[in-house]
């Protein structure tokens, strides 16, 4: 007699199954969109740093680790937020703190770029149309940030260096 642990296993194990079936079709979706993302935002945003490796066999799909220089990662999040668009600001160990991510600090990130970090994640249902979206308010929510910044007037005065 079966009881409902050996239906949940069995389900568990139909699920497992599935999945591993579509992993590969997923993971080439995502590393398409994650890749299409990632030329796109460094050909349009200046002074914009890829954590890690570059999208490929080497960098895990679902996710980008940006920092934007001279933009707070928490006010691109916020303003992100309002449009209809999600993203993490710093890292998730690090939430409701200004200090530097963890991970961020280990690789030697100095603070002024570690302060614009955002992770960017994307998942099997995303689309290439909100990929086209997000660049575009992503860009201009960049472009707006810094039209506010002092450090972005310095820099453009060429009172301090970037650091990328």
């Amino acid at each position: 007699m079966r009881t409902s642990y050996d239906v949940t296993i069995i389900g568990a194990g139909v699920a497992a199954e599935a999945a591993l079936r579509e992993l590969p079709g997923r993971a080439e979706h995502v590393g398409r969109i994650q890749s299409k993302c990632w030329r796109s935002l460094s050909g349009d945003i200046p002074h914009l740093r890829l954590n890690g490796p570059p999208p490929g066999e080497h960098r895990h799909t679902a996710n980008l680790n940006l920092s934007v220089e001279f933009v707070e990662g928490e006010a691109l999040a916020l303003m992100l937020d309002v449009k209809g668009i999600a993203l993490a600001a710093g890292a998730a160990c690090v939430t409701r703190s200004m200090r530097i991510p963890p991970i961020l600090a280990a690789i030697g990130l100095p603070e002024a770029l570690a302060k614009g970090n955002v992770i960017l994640s994307f998942g099997k249902d995303n689309t290439e149309a909100e990929v086209d979206y997000f660049v575009e308010t992503f860009t201009k929510t960049v472009a707006s940030l810094r039209e506010m910044s002092p450090l972005w007037d310095d820099f453009q005065r060429g009172l301090i260096k970037s650091r990328i």
